[in-house]
């Protein structure tokens, strides 16, 4: 019983901060100079921030980004066309599509802690 209430919570959670998030950064619709800046402003935190699918690269239909901004599937918020203009979301799908899916950082491998080590630390 107590790990379905942990577990709601942390879904109520999750979803609490997705809508907070959007919700602070959105604008009222055509006030975007490019769809990167429209990117940034309202999707970068959620999709960049490994609590939602990275959606660059993805290889992602069009409509598909479209109907998903407008509908909120599972957690995400929806938004509106007076959030988002019609005009707008084409062309931030668009810019979506084209964008090459993003490089992971790499580790920097003399900052590395050997295995054996972390074994000790959290011991």
């Amino acid at each position: 019983m107590r790990v379905a209430r942990g577990f709601a919570a942390a879904l109520l959670l999750t979803a609490l901060s997705l809508a907070a998030c959007a919700a602070a950064h959105a604008q009222s619709a055509g006030e975007w100079t490019s769809s990167a800046q429209l990117w940034r402003d309202t999707c970068r935190y959620c999709h960049e921030g490994k609590l939602a699918p990275e959606l660059r690269g993805a290889g992602l239909a069009a409509q598909a980004i479209a109907g998903a901004v407008r509908h909120g599937p599972g957690a995400m918020p929806s938004f509106a066309p007076s959030a988002i203009s019609d005009r707008d979301l084409e062309q931030l799908a668009a810019w979506i599509r084209a964008q090459p899916k993003p490089v992971p950082p790499q580790t920097d491998e003399s900052e590395r802690m050997p295995r054996h080590e972390t074994r000790q630390r959290i011991r």
